[in-house]
Formats: structure tokens, sequence, C-alpha cells
């Protein structure tokens, strides 16, 4: 067998430089980084789904009252209530009437006794108030009367007691002629004829002076009985008027005893705010049943709220709640917190009577919702009772309205973001 031939001499040179050369090699530093980067980002995002926890919230509505001093007010019987004259966070004083309930009234053949009796004796207020008035007015005008006739009276007496005095005067000069006349009939200076026309004269003054006195007899006496039967008819009419005025009261008196009967008024006990109103005109109520609470205005503010069934599964007393003050708006003075001290164990009121006294909102399913639920008072301890607005505190006023934010739900995102899927797998 031959040899094989020996390679040439240029690619033996070529082969000794490769097998001799380094080899340098390239890595994508780039692709690591951004391999590293969303791993990292999955990592996160599982942890996020399976630590991470989503809190829902529900807003409800409250007010301000006080922690110490409340007065509890109840309707001392069953009735309806018939008005409000306060507002929740008036201040009232000891006495003043802040409503009225309308006793329910016995009826007979579907006639109320009670109303038909007040009926009546209005009616009758009515007629002797006018009869009242009516002799009130002609007292008044025979008054008037009476005195301007005791005026005309006493004026026509001065002028005939003036008119007296002048006949006395020209009486008296008179009769200082008829002496002077005599006197010169004795010297022979005067006639008998003379003297007979001045004692003529002086007999008419006399006389005219005699009627002058009649007259004023005669206009006292009929003056005096035209008076005195005035001052009969005054007294026959104010003794009328005195029986009417009594009647009248009386009739004051049974309709007042009849209103007793028939309405009651809640009053204030003692000076305060009103820190909680309870019912509204139209509601019913039953014996001993709390309507309104009277706060003391310096007492430590207590909110109150009014939470329904669906936001009170979760509540916890111990828990923080976000209290936003009407009366300071949390986007311009920020919100405030508080922390739940009391929750009721039974609801306020009867979710289905409330839905049968709100047959209106049968159009509006969100409102009959609302009105199908059961709603519990909450008491919250806020942390301040005074809220910074412009620098300065103001105080939280008893009976101001507010929003709280209550967390009703505390979830993990896995199973937040599984629950479309078990819905699916529950409906199949």
């Amino acid at each position: 067998m031959s040899e094989p031939a020996a390679p040439p001499l240029a690619e033996a040179s070529f082969q000794r430089r490769r097998l001799t050369g380094t080899v340098h090699l390239q890595h994508d530093r780039g692709s690591v980084w951004m391999a590293w980067f969303f791993g990292a980002i999955i990592v996160v995002i599982v942890a996020s789904l399976f630590l991470g926890r989503l809190a829902r919230s529900e807003s409800v509505r409250g007010y301000v009252s006080a922690a110490s001093g409340l007065t509890r007010l109840d309707a001392q019987a069953a009735g309806i209530v018939r008005d409000i004259t306060v507002k929740q966070g008036d201040t009232v004083k000891r006495g003043q009437r802040l409503m009225q309930v309308q006793l329910r009234e016995q009826t007979t053949g579907g006639v109320s006794t009670v109303g038909a009796t007040l009926r009546s004796l209005q009616e009758r207020r009515t007629s002797l108030a006018a009869e009242q008035a009516r002799l009130s007015a002609y007292l008044d005008s025979t008054r008037g009367d009476r005195n301007e006739t005791e005026r005309n009276v006493t004026a026509v007496l001065r002028a005939l007691d003036e008119q007296e005095r002048t006949l006395k005067e020209g009486l008296a000069q008179q009769e200082d002629m008829v002496a002077r006349v005599e006197a010169y009939l004795k010297q022979g200076y005067a006639t008998r004829e003379t003297l007979n026309g001045q004692r003529r004269a002086a007999l008419d003054y006399a006389r005219q002076i005699a009627e002058l006195r009649a007259r004023r007899a005669e206009l006292r006496q009929s003056t005096s009985e035209r008076l005195r039967a005035q001052r009969a008819g005054d007294t026959e009419k104010a003794a009328q008027l005195a029986t009417t005025r009594n009647e009248l009261s009386a009739i004051e008196a049974q309709i007042t005893a009849l209103g007793a009967q028939s309405r009651i008024d809640v009053v204030a006990p003692t000076d305060g705010q009103v820190a909680g109103l309870y019912v509204q005109p139209g509601d019913s109520v039953t014996a001993d049943q709390v309507v309104a609470i009277i706060g003391d205005t310096t007492a430590d503010p207590l909110i109150v709220l009014e939470v329904p069934a669906r936001a009170i599964g979760l509540a916890k007393v111990g828990q923080e709640v976000v209290l936003k003050y009407d009366a300071f708006p949390f986007k311009t003075f920020g919100i405030a917190k508080g922390t739940i001290t009391v929750i009721s164990g039974t609801p306020l009121r009867n979710p289905m009577l409330a839905a049968a006294d709100d047959g209106g909102s049968a159009g509006d399913p969100a409102a009959a919702a609302a009105s199908r639920q059961s709603v519990y008072r909450v008491e919250v301890r806020p942390e301040a009772r005074t809220m910074r607005a412009y620098g300065v505190d103001e105080p939280i006023r008893i009976g101001s309205t507010l929003s709280a934010d209550i967390v009703v739900e505390r979830r993990r995102l896995i199973d937040w973001m599984l629950d479309p899927i078990r819905a699916m797998r529950g409906r199949g």
C-alpha cells in the first residue's frame, strides 16, 4: 500500500495557526437583565395576590350626640306624631315644646266622639266670641255717647250760669234805678208812671232769672234720667258681657281638656341641645317609646351612626372608622378618625314595617332595597372634639351630621380574582 501524500506546506501552516489561536464568546447581558426583571415582577405579583388584602368600605350617615348628660324623652301614650317644632342640633330651653303626639281617638259609628264634641264647642266658641265683640262694641259706643252727653250738658249749664249772672247784674242795676226813681218821686222830679215802669223792668229781670233756673233744673233732671237709663242699659249689657265671657272661658277650658285628651306635648325637661330625633311627623309611636334625646352642650361628642345590615357584618368594637363632617368638608379640612365603642344587638326599626311605610319607593329599586334592610345603632368615639379650620380649632357641635366610612370586607387579592371562576363553577 502506498503512503498518503503529505499535505501541502500552506495547509499545514494554517492548521497550526487555528489550533493555537484564542476563541472569544459574546454574551447578551440585556436579555439576562430583562429576564431577571420580569421574573421579579412575576414574584411580586404572585406574592401580592397571596399576601395582599383588599378592603371594601361602606359609607353611612350619622350625627353628633353627647357622651354624657343625655335626657331621654318618651311618648306618654300611643299615638301619631302630629308635628315637630325643633330640628336636630337646636338649642332648647326647659319647658319648650318639641313635638306633639295625636292620641288615638275613640269612635262611635266611624265618627270620633272627641272630634265631634270638639267641633261643637268650637262652633259655640265662635258664636260667643262674636257676641262678646258685639256687646263690647255697644258698651264702648254708649260710653262715648254718655261722655258726649255729659260734656254737652256741662257746656249748656255753664252757658245758663253765665246768663243768670248777667241777668242778676241787670236786676241789681234795675233795683238801683227803682230806688233812685223813688227818691226823685219824693222830691217831685219823677212821676208815678216812671216809677211803675222801672219796677216792671225789675220784675221782668226777676222773671227771666226764675225761668232760667227752672230750665236749668229741668235740664239737669232730664239729663240725670237719661244718664240713669243709659247706665241701666250699660249695666244690663255689662252683665250679659260678663256672662258671655264666663261661658267662653268655660268652653275654652273644655276645649283645652278635650285637647289634652286628644293630644299631648313633648317638652324639654331641661336646657340643652337636641342630640337625637327618632321620629318624624306622621310616625306611629307607642307608650314609653323613645322619641328624642336632649344632650348637655358641654359634654364630649359621641358619633351615632345608623348602619344598614349590609355594613354591620364585619364591624367590630375597637375598629377604626373615617369621619367626614358635613360642617367641615373633608376636601378642604381633611378627615377625622374615631373608634367604634358600641354596636347595638337589635335593629332600630323593623325592616318589614319600614318597607310597608315606604310603599312609594316601589318604583325605585335602590330605595326599596334600602328600606328592606335593618338599621343598627353604632356609637363611635371621635379622636378629637374639635376640627382644625383655617388655623382655629372649631368645636364639633352636637346634632351636626356627618358621613362615616366603615370597612365591611377584607379579602386576599387572589380570592377576589378567583371569585368569577368560583361563581361559574357554582352555577355549573
